[in-house]
């Protein structure tokens, strides 16, 4: 009995020592207050002016019976005047010229008609002249009266002014016309100057440096050939994959040459015999490729995506280019011509068809498809940051209207994101790649950056980097952070298609992909533990989401602070040696990587060697910039392809420029696959693949 009573009363004392113990750690703990700063964030240029081109129909157009007004509603070019930031040209499909001043948005100035449908306009240096033109015919008009001066036939939509009284233009050949009399034009010499260099081809771009020295002619068959233009000498001959060039264009501080246009896909030849057929080339990724002009080294690329136009700023700091997919490719974007880095995009209306900076760089107009020309205002900020801090962590802390930033959150954001990058850092250090992670934005004082958001905020400038977003109540909407899904969706692009061949199989390929910069997530400020943000970066990393690996529930939310200093807290978002060799080249682990991005290559084949038995999936792959590693995906779930894919197994190249990889498939129900390549600067690109048996 006695020993009973003992026993009872050590339970008892037991259950009084945890009381106490479980008392003092869960009482409110007196907190010192640190003074707490937010930073501000990024605004994007504000829209200041939209004019309405509307559908006036020109009298001296006659129309294509295929052409409607419909057909002729869209803006198909814009033009800042050089000497005045107020006054702006545009013209529809149909001809229709107006010209605007952005501190009237109801009436235009004065409207004009130019005889042809689809033209593109451009001011002359000194700001007197405007030229608009079409495939066929020039004109040449004066600014302030409005009168037609001249007209010059046989001309197609590519001009470029020089600064001392010339124009150029283009017909199968390029021709430079004095028009310091432009009611007495007179044709000056026809390119090329030396035949010896003379390209077969016919030209359809065409350049002149700001100072007057240079003159660039784009070949449909990808060739630039650039001429003194002085001494009429020829000065060099450069090659692009191109057809049908859509730009060549000078930067304004006279240091780089850029030319674009679309890479064919392939070519189809219709026809029985050598001479009766077409050949008809199925366009797919349109690019760039800049050169320097002082050594005629490649600066800089892209040929991934549809860069369709591009235009420098003033000072050549800066390019804006458009492409026709606004939401997937973000319509109209600025990046850093030093390095290719992504600045911030414009929410334009609909698709972009022309853009224009003005003469000091603070506007820049955008001709939409809709028939509306929108003109936005860049801030100091916006200018300054050319060459931008880009591949960081930048946090976001959201709150409703009539909430107050709870106590010390910037120091526990502070904490958390430093314990999440040292969680990468174990990572990459367990599997050989040293103490490798992420980088975040910092203030002055070394303290992680916050960004306050409050609910209902205006648009505000995340189109870059990844963007952590911590909402102080868990059920608060998201839309403080309006238009941002577009900024992360993954880009699609076609290029040469060589479709593989088996004996058993046919290879169909799909489109290569891209991953955009420009990525959000969003959490509450009630999981601020190392191992749920850690899982929840792994996508914008470029790392799958893995399922059932982390799914809250009340159980793992009450352990949650336990477990993550627990040996075992690791397991929920440790990375396997393949994503940790792919961190290694990623941008967001290794800052400051130039942003162009050459041409990749991805096509597959299947063999079944007699020894195994097993299918043998090989893919041929090239890039440029270096292959760093190739990842294989296949299904998740071969009866419901919704469930996305899961990783198979990966290759390291170690910065091969051409390969031939091989993986071997066991599953004989698995038809379709992914390969994912990543080159050396941390482009990824993907494409799917799928096999159909032979009839």
């Amino acid at each position: 009995m006695k020993n009973k009573k003992i026993g009872l009363l050590s339970v008892i004392l037991v259950i009084a020592i945890v009381g106490v113990v479980v008392y003092f750690i869960s009482r409110p703990k007196h907190q010192e207050l640190f003074p707490q700063t937010f930073a501000q964030l990024p605004e994007k240029p504000k829209l200041v002016a939209e004019f309405f081109h509307g559908a006036t129909i020109n009298p001296d157009v006659n129309y294509p019976e295929d052409i409607s007004l419909g057909d002729a509603l869209p803006i198909y070019s814009v033009a800042f005047s050089p000497v005045d930031t107020s006054l702006i040209a545009s013209v529809n499909a149909n001809g229709t010229i107006k010209f605007w001043n952005t501190n009237n948005t109801k009436e235009p100035i004065k409207i004009l008609s130019h005889p042809g449908i689809f033209p593109i306009l451009s001011f002359s240096p000194t700001g007197d002249l405007l030229v608009s033109v079409d495939h066929g015919k020039l004109v040449l008009w004066d600014v302030v009266l409005g009168t037609k001066l001249k007209t010059i036939e046989k001309t197609s939509r590519e001009i470029a002014f020089s600064p001392n009284g010339y124009l150029a233009t283009v017909f199968n050949e390029v021709k430079l016309w004095d028009i310091r009399n432009p009611k007495q034009i007179t044709e000056v010499v026809t390119l090329p100057f030396d035949v010896k260099h003379k390209i077969r081809s016919w030209a359809c771009a065409v350049a002149i440096s700001k100072d007057g020295t240079l003159i660039a002619a784009g070949y449909a068959n990808g060739f630039v050939n650039v001429w003194d233009l002085q001494t009429k000498q020829h000065v060099k001959t450069l090659r692009t994959p191109f057809t049908e060039m859509r730009y060549l264009k000078f930067s304004p501080d006279n240091r780089f040459l850029v030319c674009g246009g679309p890479v064919p896909k392939r070519s189809i030849y219709f026809g029985k015999g050598n001479h009766d057929g077409i050949n008809v080339v199925d366009h797919g990724a349109q690019g760039y490729i800049m050169w320097k002009i002082l050594d005629w080294q490649r600066h800089g690329e892209v040929q991934r995506g549809h860069v369709e136009d591009l235009v420098f700023s003033p000072d050549g700091k800066i390019c804006a280019s458009m492409n026709r997919k606004p939401y997937a490719e973000r319509g109209v974007e600025l990046w850093s011509v030093e390095n290719g880095a992504p600045i911030t995009s414009l929410p334009t209306m609909s698709i972009a068809r022309d853009i224009a900076f003005s003469h000091d760089g603070n506007l820049l107009a955008i001709g939409n498809f809709d028939g509306v020309v929108q003109v936005w205002k860049h801030n100091a900020q916006q200018l300054e940051a050319a060459t931008p801090s880009s591949d960081v962590v930048r946090i976001i802390y959201t709150l409703m209207e009539n909430k107050k930033p709870a106590p010390n959150i910037t120091e526990k954001l502070d904490k958390t994101i430093r314990e999440v990058q040292d969680f990468y850092a174990d990572e990459m250090e367990r599997h050989g790649f040293g103490r490798k992670t992420f980088t975040f934005e910092t203030d002055e004082n070394g303290k992680a950056k916050i960004y306050l958001v409050k609910y209902n905020q205006p648009d505000i400038d995340l189109s870059n980097d990844i963007w952590l977003s911590f909402a102080e109540d868990s059920s608060m909407p998201f839309e403080p952070i309006p238009k941002l899904y577009y900024a992360h969706q993954i880009h699609s692009f076609e290029y040469t298609n060589k479709d593989g061949i088996s004996t058993k199989y046919n290879v169909i390929a799909r489109e290569i992909g891209g991953i955009s910069p420009g990525r959000l997530v969003s959490t509450s400020v009630r999981d601020l533990n190392r191992k749920s943000i850690a899982y929840l970066l792994r996508g914008t990393f470029g790392l799958l989401y893995i399922d059932d690996k982390y799914k809250p529930n009340a159980l793992k939310r009450l352990f949650a602070g336990v477990n993550d200093r627990m040996p075992w807290g690791k397991r929920w978002a440790k990375l396997s040696k393949c994503e940790a060799e792919l961190l290694d080249r990623s941008r967001f682990f290794n800052p400051n990587q130039p942003f162009f991005d050459k041409f990749p290559t991805m096509d597959m084949r299947v063999a079944i060697p007699k020894a195994s038995g097993l299918r043998h999936f090989i893919f041929d792959v090239a890039d440029e910039d270096g292959i760093h590693q190739v990842q294989l995906f296949v299904p998740r779930d071969l009866k419901d392809h919704r469930r996305g894919e899961k990783f198979y197994d990966c290759q390291a190249l170690n910065g091969k420029n051409r390969a031939t990889v091989a993986f071997e498939i066991s599953d004989p129900e698995i038809m379709n696959v992914k390969l994912r390549m990543i080159d050396m600067y941390g482009n990824i690109a993907s494409r799917r693949f799928g096999i159909e048996d032979k009839p």
